[in-house]
């Protein structure tokens, strides 16, 4: 087997894999610029894949593009109590492969819930939260969690005839342009990665282009899902400004709901922790999922380069 086989064994059975560690999702997203990081000992194999840049202090290992998940991948757990052992053995073999570094970031997933041993190293964390539908094999009962205004939301859409269909990603893009404009870098970084994924996505039956029109075809909201054979991820999304009173934007993502409860798969609105975004994905009826967030930054030259880097830009909202 080789190394990447080896790998994407791990991805597969690894609480923490998913699509977005797969390595053709990062082949994609970061062609060239990611590495595996895979370690073993006799029966433990565990990876850390990240994104490394140079600098003039070291490596620095960062997440990738679209990618709200990439962090530690570590082996499926016994249940027992040796299972904090393992992830502990896990951790250390994993620092030890990729130091020395000048600094490791990682948006890690959900089922990474024991960070300890990287504290010990020196590592920080933040705890941010996504909001997902962990259950959905009773599609009635996730209607009726909804708050009201999300089913009415989807009822006035319905009554004035906006239907939503798949579509493909140059009809997306077009909308998501039109709905990013004044953040003119965030629409080319996000259209450059969606490009290079989509394809490879779509060949594999990993992603669904949704797009809900009114009657007259204007297209209202647009999003982009990917799944893996856990869930479906609400990856991107964008809508008319002119036009969100439609209801469009919720009918769109029921629809995806639907798709993922037709699978037996979770959603995942890919949480943000912007507040107007967080109140209308909380407003669907999931349940805060925790992730980490950890860092560690030795090199003393970076961290004081970074630390200015963060007061200038505090300095410049004002």
């Amino acid at each position: 087997m080789t190394e990447r086989e080896q790998y994407d064994a791990l991805v597969a059975g690894s609480p923490q894999g998913s699509v977005f560690s797969a390595s053709w999702w990062l082949d994609a997203v970061a062609a060239g610029a990611w590495q595996p990081h895979v370690v073993e000992e006799g029966d433990l194999i565990a990876a850390w894949p990240t994104i490394v840049r140079s600098s003039r202090w070291g490596p620095v290992h960062l997440g990738a593009p679209l990618s709200p998940f990439l962090g530690p991948l570590l082996p499926e757990a016994d249940g027992g109590k040796r299972r904090w052992t393992t992830a502990e053995k896990s951790l250390e073999l994993l620092l030890d492969a990729l130091a020395p570094y000048a600094h490791l970031e990682a948006r890690c997933h959900p089922s990474f819930n024991y960070w300890t041993p990287l504290a010990w190293h020196g590592f920080s964390q933040t705890t941010n939260y996504t909001w997902r539908l962990h259950d959905l094999s009773d599609l009635g009962a996730a209607e009726a969690a909804m708050r009201p205004n999300i089913r009415g939301d989807i009822r006035k859409a319905r009554k004035q005839g906006v239907e939503v269909t798949q579509e493909g990603v140059a009809e997306f893009l077009e909308l998501h342009a039109a709905s990013t404009q004044g953040l003119e870098q965030l629409a080319l970084d996000t259209r450059h990665t969606l490009e290079r994924v989509d394809e490879p996505a779509r060949e594999r039956g990993s992603r669904r282009v949704l797009m809900a029109r009114g009657v007259d075809g204007k297209a209202h909201a647009g999003g982009y899902f990917v799944q893996d054979e856990r869930a479906v991820y609400y990856l991107a999304g964008a809508s008319d400004a002119t036009l969100r009173s439609s209801g469009a934007t919720s009918l769109l993502i029921w629809t995806a709901i639907e798709f993922a409860a037709e699978f037996g798969l979770a959603f995942d609105f890919e949480g943000s922790m912007i507040p107007s975004i967080e109140r209308f994905f909380r407003a669907f009826g999931g349940a805060p999922t925790a992730y980490s967030v950890v860092r560690h930054t030795p090199r003393a030259g970076l961290r004081g380069e970074r630390a200015l880097k963060r007061t200038l830009r505090r300095v410049s909202r004002r």
